[in-house]
């Protein structure tokens, strides 16, 4: 911060040399009083300890209330024009300059123009646009190109000034000039200048307010830009979520709606003004089928990044894949919720084409291959003569093929029912130890065709009953061992155990298998997805048993857990909600 006291009494020399926090002298002797220059640094200008006389209290008076007018501006106002043209009007009536005007850089920097301006007649304005002044040319041009204040009390008389443009100047009619930079930090935004029609001596108090009024206008500047900004970021957002082919529906903490955009009214044939401020409630939902539908929407029990699906009522009838997504400001306190409604009924449609496709093909499927088991089982019993070795090998490779078809052909016509809701389910108690163990009976074959050992390890204490349907579960069951037998190279461990917790009996089958690469966690209850190193260590596999099982397990309110970690094995936990009561009938 730098302080001149007592450098405007006395009458300045001529010199041409620009010095930072000091007075260049600029004056001859025989010229002596005709003009004050200079350049300096922006600070805070004092004046030696004196009596103001009226004439300077009252000067002081107007420079005060017109900062104070300029700072009330700023407050009201967001447009940068208005701003600065509000900020020019009330110092240059304050100070009775005869123009006042803001400058601003070109887009390539190179050049600057009058951006708004106090007195200045319109064309002055409109030329400067048109035709930029260079950089470093003139005193507003050294002021924003060096940071300082460039200053003259005689412009027409200061030898700096060129002579083609005073004819220019003189036809504006002003004499004293003080063009200042307007800074944010170290960076040079724009810059101001002051007009004086007359010969004009610039006193440090002037200085000082003009100095306060300059980082005022470089807040403003600084701070439009920033709002500009932000404005242009927020329609940008808008236009993009306009666009998107997803509906969006966003909530407040207190379940208002406060966004829907134009697909999420196409939608739900809803219109955004009609439904934008109100909770959607039991009342919302009776106005009609349309709006039960988004308070259907909005009460669909899922966690947050869940994707549930819902079909529309009435006469528009879609699917949609809802998915509900937190909103969180910028400190990560949650503001509101969002909806992501996803149109899946062409891809509902095409799975429904599929199902009855394979339902039907499965069905014509399975009673040849009936028949080939049927004659091939004939075969085997030599009822119809006596085979030869080779003969029976071949017969007994094609009945294990024939075994295998049918198996894939079952499994396929359970997706099927699974996709068209015809799975039914009868629950009733289980002790699901034994039926573990009937699981593992009937796999004792492969377990020996595999070489691998199969652990079961009881409790001594027997853990409670679940409530399960029999078959399906015992199929998931089936389904999760038999890949750990099939997975597991020879010499491989497999270990069953049971987990009994406070609301949950959990079945845990550990292998030492194969394992799957993490980049496949994700597809791994896809329908028909094999892991690479299973497609090439079992080259037969239909990679429908963990989704049938996942399926029949979310069907007994339960979940499918696993880890698993290639070339060291894998851990898949099915867990069961405990009930001391049958579950209803599905």
């Amino acid at each position: 911060m730098t302080c001149f006291r007592g450098l405007w009494e006395a009458p300045v020399q001529n010199s041409t040399r620009d010095t930072s926090d000091t007075i260049a002298r600029v004056t001859t002797e025989k010229k002596k009083k005709e003009y004050q220059t200079f350049s300096l640094t922006p600070g805070i200008f004092t004046d030696t300890k004196r009596v103001l006389s009226p004439a300077e209290q009252a000067k002081r008076q107007r420079l005060l209330s017109a900062l104070a007018r300029s700072s009330q501006f700023l407050a009201i106002e967001k447009r940068i024009d208005t701003i600065l043209e509000g900020i020019a009007k009330s110092i240059g009536e304050a100070i009775r300059a005869k123009y006042v005007n803001f400058w601003d850089f070109t887009p390539d920097n190179k050049s600057v123009y009058i951006r708004a301006a106090y007195g200045m007649q319109p064309q002055y304005l409109a030329h400067s646009r048109k035709d930029p002044m260079p950089l470093g040319s003139a005193w507003i041009g050294r002021a924003m190109q060096t940071g300082k204040v460039w200053a003259t009390s005689n412009v027409q008389k200061d030898p700096r000034l060129p002579s083609s443009w005073l004819p220019a100047v003189k036809k504006q009619g002003y004499h004293g000039l003080m063009c200042m930079p307007l800074k944010v930090k170290d960076r040079i935004i724009g810059g101001m200048c002051i007009y004086y029609e007359k010969k004009h001596i610039f006193e440090p108090f002037e200085m000082t307010i003009a100095g306060i009024v300059a980082n005022q206008a470089a807040t403003a500047v600084e701070n439009g830009r920033i709002f500009d900004e932000l404005g242009a970021e927020r329609i940008k957002t808008l236009s993009i979520v306009r666009s998107l082919n997803d509906g969006l529906i966003m909530y407040d903490l207190d379940d208002a709606l406060v966004f829907f955009n134009p697909r999420a009214e196409e939608l739900l044939w809803l219109k955004a003004n009609d439904v934008i401020g109100k909770c959607p409630s039991k009342a919302f939902a009776e106005m009609d089928v349309y709006h039960k539908n988004l308070y259907a929407i909005h009460r669909l029990p899922q966690s947050d990044y869940e994707n549930v699906e819902y079909i529309t009522e009435g006469s528009h009838r879609i699917v949609l894949l809802v998915t509900k997504i937190p909103v969180r400001d910028e400190v990560g306190t949650k503001i509101g919720t969002v909806q992501v409604l996803h149109d899946v009924t062409h891809e509902r449609e095409v799975d429904q084409l599929k199902s009855n496709f394979l339902t039907t093909a499965s069905h014509q499927l399975r009673t040849p291959l009936t028949g080939i088991k049927w004659a091939l089982e004939t075969l085997l019993t030599e009822k119809e003569g006596v085979l030869t070795s080779m003969q029976k090998e071949i017969i007994q490779k094609m009945s294990q093929t024939n075994e295998r078809l049918i198996t894939l052909i079952n499994d396929l016509l359970d997706v099927s029912r699974i996709e068209e809701g015809q799975f039914g389910y009868n629950f009733e108690l289980t002790d699901l130890v034994t039926m573990v163990k009937e699981v593992i009976t009937g796999l004792k074959g492969d377990i020996v065709n595999h070489n691998v050992t199969l652990r079961l390890i009881e409790s001594e204490q027997a853990p409670p009953q679940v409530s399960v349907d029999r078959e399906k579960i015992k199929v998931a069951i089936n389904n999760l061992v038999e890949n750990a037998i099939k997975y597991t190279l020879k010499g491989g461990v497999i270990t069953l155990s049971f987990i009994a917790e406070k609301e949950f009996l959990s079945l845990v089958v550990h292998d030492t298998g194969i394992g799957i690469s993490e980049k496949e966690h994700s597809f791994i209850f896809n329908k028909f997805f094999r892991a690479k190193n299973a497609v090439l260590l079992e080259t037969e596999g239909s990679g429908l048993g963990l989704y049938i099982g996942k399926n029949i397990i979310s069907h007994h309110r339960g979940v499918i857990q696993f880890e698993s970690r290639e070339n060291v094995g894998s851990t898949f936990t099915m867990k069961l909600p405990l009930s001391k009561k049958k579950m209803p009938t599905m």
